[in-house]
């Protein structure tokens, strides 16, 4: 029995407290209706923001609040400390809130305001939500010296993100916040109603006649807009140095790139310049395929301008501008390596220190460290950092734009509160950051094309051309010595074409496919050119010598039968023989290359020496 009397004491403390709060709300209603009739709705507002607002503010904001949780000059406490205030307003004058909202909330639907423009706030003949509240917070955080410079300019890259992120959260979700209804506040209606629908109406019962606020998604996102568009969120706005903070970003960026770049110009393209952790390099390696650490350290530095921890949206111009630049950074130490501006290896002139500068001017040229040497001159270095280039074009122009857009261009706006533009400007925001990477990586392409076209096929076919010179030997070991007639290929020609078979064995799978076979056409085509040449020469000399022993009678050797210029045809036949099977070998078809071609007329004589040399069982 105590018991039923205590719940029927708290059944009845419950129902006198929603009976006093709605007759509150039922004089507040009235004074709302009243001042905004006498077009008195600002003092209204100024009213409720200095006696309502202002001391609940003023009693949760200090710095040691601020900083709870870290240390001093963190703003460790500020997400809580906002969270608070905003649960303290909603829960103390939610229902004034909504009260208001709902009186005095317009609807583009209604009459007289459709042609208001749609981005333009709808009018407000008392807006509580905004100058009531929003307004009072700002100017409170605004108002402190201390307050102000420890949330705006802390001076620390990383505590400036999170104050930002703190209040952009809180701001885009405030009106959420105060015009949602509570928990108990629902509870109360919903006992409010069961109540009055249980009983009938009598003469002393008006409250299911009392104005029930309406708060519909669409109140809110209106509300929203006014705090968005009210001139103290522009005063707050500009409060962030934001600029200052993407320098402090980019500057840690450029400071890591260039570390890379002198210890890889230092030690080489194999030296280990990645400062991530270990297990992140193995899944960059797994998933974007990058060997060389330089490059792994510039992809991640690409990646690390779109943390959740780093990007404010109002800065993705400039971090997609730093991005293009620490790109183009890195190509230029590439192409410069590649035209021989720059040396690799130690260099103790000076032009290469750890602190991050690099000297790409030529000067490392005058050093006298005999280990100083250009990467361009190394076919293996070539090839390694085309690919490498071919790996960032494609990371670039596709895995690196979908980490980007997620960020900034989010695909389910609906859900994020702080994205604010429409379906068709996040889709041009896309392209528009396609087109810059595309554009940004455009210069890749060339260099790969050069790599491949002009350095690797200059340094292939200078090795493959070495062993030509002993062709002029061919006809002194025939000459005057009496041999039987050749069976076989010279050794040398084996070795022609060896250095790019051996090299096409190695970077078979690491060619990139835009190069395909035109590099090792201009290889074998240069080659075989040269080869043939050489052949033509030393026939013109052969030929010469037979007319010459031709007239002292002295033509034909006791050996086969053959002379020892027919021997020399014979022999030249069957390195020609070798040489064209080598060519199918690399993959080049040898009827389209006009030096194989000439080589075939030029020898194709000695084909009926070879026949009879069979012929009598040579």
């Amino acid at each position: 029995d105590v018991h039923d009397d205590d719940d029927d004491d708290d059944e009845g403390s419950k129902e006198m407290k929603k009976a006093i709060e709605d007759e509150s709300l039922l004089m507040i209603g009235h004074c709302l209706r009243g001042l905004a009739l006498l077009g008195r709705g600002k003092e209204a507002e100024n009213t409720f923001a200095r006696v309502a607002i202002m001391p609940l503010i003023r009693s949760k904001i200090s710095m040691g609040r601020l900083d709870e949780g870290g240390s001093r000059g963190e703003c460790a406490g500020l997400f809580s400390l906002l969270d608070d205030i905003a649960f303290s307003i909603a829960s103390t004058f939610g229902s004034v809130l909504q009260l208001s909202e709902g009186i005095f909330a317009v609807s583009k639907n209604d009459e007289g305001v459709k042609d208001v423009p749609t981005q333009s706030p709808l009018p407000m003949e008392v807006d509580l939500v905004t100058c009531g509240v929003w307004v009072p917070i700002a100017t409170a955080l605004m108002a402190d010296t201390g307050i102000r410079m420890a949330i705006f300019s802390p001076g620390i890259a990383s505590i400036l993100q999170a104050n930002y992120t703190a209040l952009d959260t809180f701001l885009s979700e405030l009106a959420v916040s105060l015009l949602r209804k509570s928990s108990s506040r629902d509870c109360s209606d919903k006992a409010g109603e069961s109540g009055s629908n249980s009983s009938s109406f009598s003469e002393d019962n008006f409250e299911s006649l009392y104005f029930q606020p309406i708060i519909t998604n669409e109140t809110i996102k209106n509300a929203q807009s006014r705090i968005y568009q009210h001139e103290k969120t522009t005063e707050f706005a500009k409060k962030w140095n934001l600029p200052i903070y993407y320098q402090l970003r980019f500057g840690e960026c450029c400071t890591r790139l260039n570390k890379a770049l002198v210890k890889t110009q230092r030690y080489g393209w194999n030296s280990n310049v990645f400062t991530g952790a270990d297990t992140l390099a193995s899944d960059m390696r797994h998933k974007e395929g990058f060997e060389l650490s330089l490059f792994l350290e510039l992809y991640d530095i690409l990646l690390s301008l779109w943390k959740a921890d780093v990007i404010l949206r109002p800065l993705t111009h400039r971090f997609l501008r730093g991005a293009v630049q620490l790109l183009g950074r890195t190509i230029a130490f590439v192409k410069d390596g590649l035209e021989g501006s720059i040396k690799f290896g130690e260099d103790r002139s000076g032009s290469a220190t750890e602190n991050g500068s690099l000297s790409i001017n030529g000067d490392a040229s005058k050093s006298s460290v005999e280990n100083e040497y250009h990467w361009g001159d190394r076919v293996d270095d070539v090839a390694s950092v085309a690919w490498e280039l071919t790996l960032l074009e494609t990371c670039i122009t596709h895995d690196y734009l979908q980490k980007i857009v997620p960020v900034v261009a989010p695909s389910d706006v609906a859900n994020q509160s702080n994205m604010f533009n429409t379906e068709p400007e996040l889709t041009e925001l896309r392209a528009i950051i396609s087109d810059v990477l595309v554009e940004a990586s455009q210069e890749i392409n060339p260099m790969i094309h050069k790599c491949w076209n002009e350095v690797i096929a200059g340094i292939l076919t200078k090795k493959c051309s070495a062993p030509l010179s002993a062709v002029k030997g061919v006809a002194a070991t025939y000459r005057m010595t009496n041999r039987p007639p050749p069976t076989q290929h010279s050794p040398f020609v084996s070795t022609i074409l060896r250095p790019l078979k051996e090299f096409d064995a190695m970077f078979a799978n690491r060619t990139p496919p835009q190069v395909g076979m035109q590099w090792k056409v201009f290889v074998v085509t240069t080659v075989s050119a040269r080869y043939s040449v050489a052949v033509e020469e030393l026939l013109a000399t052969v030929q010469r010598t037979e007319v010459t022993l031709k007239s002292r009678k002295a033509r034909r050797t006791a050996a086969g039968g053959m002379s020892d210029g027919e021997k020399v045809k014979l022999q030249l036949y069957l390195d020609y023989k070798e040489f064209a099977k080598n060519v199918e070998e690399v993959g080049v078809d040898g009827t389209s290359i006009p030096g194989v071609v000439k080589l075939e007329s030029s020898t194709k004589e000695a084909e009926s020496f070879q026949q009879k040399n069979v012929g009598d069982g040579n």
